[in-house]
């Protein structure tokens, strides 16, 4: 992909706004789901950490932080902006990351807490490579440890196409991503399939800049998600709301996915 994910400094400008509140949502479903105590510092771990925003956050609030991204212009991006990130940081495969994460000083079955937030999950292209990462998962979770995977599922019977934008500020730049999702097209081989147009505007002092990208997202109906979860050991303790609450209930167009290993 190019444009908004080639310039990691763009991804940054338009998506860490909100990053608090985001963490926060984090921090309630870990108090609420997770067992034993929380001592400050706690290990927190981020699979495709893109720039590290959540990382950020979270270290600024006295977590330990470990993450990884496939892009290792990400990833340099989110160890200069990281304090005493050393070697917290690791370029990595969601399918095949678990060496590595050994390599950059974790341990097997050492983690208590993961998140993969914003239909990051998604970016796998099938559900054997989700299960390829949920196995690598296990390798690097502690029993009990929770997983939180922020995804927005399809439904069949409501299919439209639908449009965002987004908007992020810093200095004298300013941000503007337009956003098309195109539906699964059931009965063909784009089934589980969403296709993501993006535009991307960038206004600076020195003038303006467009980038367009397009790519897919691998898609999940309910009875879907469910049906993989069964083919793993993963249990899935609940569904939240963007704030961390449980759904109760509702139905919304993204919640987090709470998994015990």
């Amino acid at each position: 992909m190019d444009g908004l994910y080639a310039d990691p400094s763009l991804y940054d400008i338009l998506y860490t706004p909100g990053t608090a509140a985001e963490v926060d949502a984090l921090e309630r479903i870990e108090r609420r789901y997770g067992t034993g105590p929380l001592p400050s510092g706690r290990l927190w771990f981020e699979p495709a950490c893109g720039t590290g925003r959540y990382l950020r956050v979270a270290r600024g609030r006295g977590r330990t932080v470990l993450g990884f991204d496939r892009d290792p212009g990400q990833i340099a991006y989110a160890g200069r902006h990281l304090a005493g990130s050393g070697r917290q940081l690791f370029v990595a495969d969601m399918r095949d990351f678990s060496r590595a994460f050994t390599k950059a000083g974790g341990r097997p079955h050492q983690m208590t807490f993961a998140f993969n937030p914003v239909n990051t999950l998604r970016h796998l292209p099938s559900d054997i490579a989700v299960l390829a990462h949920l196995d690598q998962m296990a390798r690097v979770m502690a029993p009990g440890g929770l997983y939180v995977v922020g995804l927005s599922l399809v439904d069949y019977d409501w299919l439209q196409p639908e449009e965002d934008t987004w908007v992020g500020r810093r200095g004298r730049c300013q941000v503007t991503q337009l956003v098309n999702y195109l539906p699964p097209e059931p009965g063909t081989d784009r089934a589980r399939s969403e296709k993501v147009i993006s535009h991307l505007t960038v206004s600076r002092p020195r003038g303006e800049e467009h980038f367009d990208a397009t790519y897919d997202l691998h898609c999940f109906d309910e009875k879907q998600w469910r049906r993989l979860l069964r083919r793993t050991g993963v249990a899935r303790l609940a569904s939240c709301d963007a704030t961390g609450r449980p759904l109760a209930g509702r139905i919304l167009p993204y919640q987090l996915e709470v998994l015990r290993y």
